[in-house]
């Protein structure tokens, strides 16, 4: 009985989550970490069992918090170079005379998942505008994010993938989720970050803040906001994580 006794349990919690999703979909949509058993601390995802980021409220006048990581409105990021998960190098220049997008994904993430049709769409209907794709979690291998993106999956997303070993490049920007994005302007100054829209669920959203934010940059108007919490939910690594200590020989 002792040997049974663990998988009843793992039976019940799973029978239980299936449950959920059945009749209270909207909760498991958007608490989608708790019922994944994701949690995790600030940018540490390989740490389960405590709750994961919280994310500075929206401004009255919709600026970026003071209180937030990373970069802040007008900043620019310095050209760099990221592999995509098949091996292809790729420069990325903020300043090419484009307004760019770059967004945070992941392959396990149901957050990140449910706004790959919304990234797609994002794409499709804003093609003057470019889209960088990046994971930056240690948990997420390679391999599996090959598995998922190239899985052939009519809805997967069709941006380009660069993967961010170490999330170097995640702690310049100052990334803590997926999905999070950044949208720099012509000039490669920082003009928008944090979510795409107001809610995991796609039929609960009301304000698409992505799409409002692109539309005015590319009409030459200010934007509406500067900043609007990301609807990501599970941490893609510690920010300023010390680096490894060299081993010796």
């Amino acid at each position: 009985m002792k040997y049974l006794t663990p998988l009843i349990v793992i039976a019940l919690v799973g029978f239980t989550g299936y449950a959920t999703y059945l009749f209270l979909p909207d909760k498991v949509v958007d608490e989608c970490c708790e019922y994944l058993g994701l949690l995790a601390p600030e940018g540490v995802s390989e740490t389960p069992g405590v709750e994961h980021v919280q994310f500075e409220g929206p401004t009255a006048d919709g600026s970026i918090p003071d209180a937030l990581p990373g970069l802040k409105l007008h900043d620019s990021v310095e050209p760099f170079s990221l592999p995509d998960i098949d091996g292809e190098q790729h420069e990325v220049d903020l300043s090419g005379g484009k307004l760019t997008a770059v967004v945070w994904v992941s392959s396990f993430c149901p957050t990140s998942k449910i706004y790959e049709t919304r990234l797609n769409e994002l794409a499709a209907d804003f093609a003057d505008v470019r889209f960088w794709a990046i994971n930056s979690s240690a948990m997420e291998s390679v391999d599996e994010l090959k598995a998922h993106f190239h899985d052939g999956h009519p809805e997967r997303l069709r941006l380009t993938v660069l993967k961010d070993d170490g999330n170097v490049i995640a702690d310049r920007f100052g990334a803590r989720v997926s999905a999070e994005v950044f949208v720099f302007d012509r000039t490669g100054r920082l003009q928008y970050r944090g979510g795409i829209d107001d809610a995991r669920n796609m039929d609960m959203v009301a304000v698409k803040y992505l799409r409002t934010v692109l539309g005015q940059l590319l009409r030459g108007e200010e934007p509406e906001w500067r900043y609007q919490p990301a609807k990501g939910c599970c941490p893609i690594d510690k920010l300023g994580a010390p680096e490894p200590e060299p081993t010796t020989p």
